[in-house]
């Protein structure tokens, strides 16, 4: 089966909420060849239809991961992430240099609340997917 041309597109924008570089498109394109061909025909076709059909694939996919469904989109998840860290303009999406303690604490109590609720709106929309 073909990879549509917006699937990297989507995941890389449910990540970073931008347009993918061209450099990124390309490999993500190599790799996701690889990966499907290890993959079965079933697996394929319903990360598919999760990428064009799902609005919120962030929160789907973190809770796909952790309940060991839907591999191929997981790993198509995590596949963009390591090429998107290996951009210069990701730097500070991978790295906080932010000085101060009672900020570090505070971001990492909203990402504990950002993950929980991106992990209950993803237990509802894999609820509600029929694949």
């Amino acid at each position: 089966m073909p990879i549509p041309d917006n699937e990297a597109e989507r995941i890389y924008k449910a990540i970073f909420r931008k347009n993918i570089p061209s450099a990124i498109r390309e490999h993500f394109r190599i790799i996701s060849k690889e990966i499907e061909l290890r993959s079965t025909d079933e697996e394929i076709e319903k990360c598919s239809e999760i990428i064009k059909k799902v609005r919120d694939l962030e929160a789907l996919e973190l809770t796909a991961r952790y309940l060991k469904r839907f591999p191929v989109l997981t790993l198509k998840f995590k596949i963009m992430l390591y090429l998107a860290e290996t951009l210069p303009e990701n730097y500070h999406e991978y790295i906080n240099e932010k000085n101060g303690i009672f900020s570090g604490y505070l971001l990492l109590i909203v990402s504990v609340f950002r993950s929980f609720y991106k992990f209950i709106k993803g237990f509802f929309l894999l609820k509600g997917c029929k694949l």
